[in-house]
């Protein structure tokens, strides 16, 4: 099983590199609860588009539209900003996403697992992966840069709706056209926002 937990080193890349490389990592098929232990795609969200469209689907018709999404994450950061200072810290970045994680366990029937703990020890690195001036607070610009490169990764093709219909991209060219030079591009960038 490849772990997916990313090292705390991770933050300390480049703005452009660390997303990259977080997306890679945590880029794992969602199945069904009781199917490898792992919760099915929910309100706490995930890289994959199923995950995607389970977290952002608020009318529940398969699709989630831009406005949809930023309406959605608009409401997350303006209720997680606890301090009310227009910003989120780490504590009420991780708090956020804890509340979604524990609503999708509990929706699922699920018990607090290890792959729960990891979640939440990944949303700390997550935080400051997407703290892009690494001053300890995540500002709404911030949150958008991040929130663009997620969208875009799902709407493949591009009119503005994410569903089943957007192809998967085709895989990037990275210059290996050796035999045994395979991808999956379904996410490249971005990361699990909270």
């Amino acid at each position: 099983m490849r772990p997916i937990l990313i090292p705390l080193a991770l933050a300390l890349l480049t703005p452009a590199a660390a997303p990259v490389m977080a997306q890679q990592a945590a880029d794992q098929p969602a199945t069904a609860a009781g199917e490898n232990d792992r919760p099915a795609p929910g309100v706490a969200g995930g890289h994959r588009k199923a995950a995607f469209i389970a977290a952002y689907d608020t009318d529940g018709d398969g699709a989630v539209t831009l406005d949809e999404y930023d309406a959605i994450r608009k409401s997350r950061f303006d209720g997680a900003d606890a301090d009310g200072d227009g910003a989120l810290n780490e504590a009420e970045y991780v708090a956020e996403f804890q509340g979604r994680l524990d609503q999708q366990y509990a929706d699922q029937g699920l018990e607090k697992d290890e792959r729960y703990d990891r979640s939440i020890e990944q949303a700390h690195v997550r935080f400051a992966i997407v703290d892009r001036s690494r001053d300890g607070s995540l500002s709404w610009s911030e949150q958008q840069l991040v929130a663009a490169s997620t969208f875009a990764r799902h709407d493949t093709d591009e009119n503005a709706i994410v569903n089943d219909a957007d192809p998967i991209p085709d895989p990037e060219d990275d210059g290996d056209t050796g035999a045994g030079a395979t991808g999956d591009s379904n996410g490249a960038t971005g990361t699990n926002e909270g």
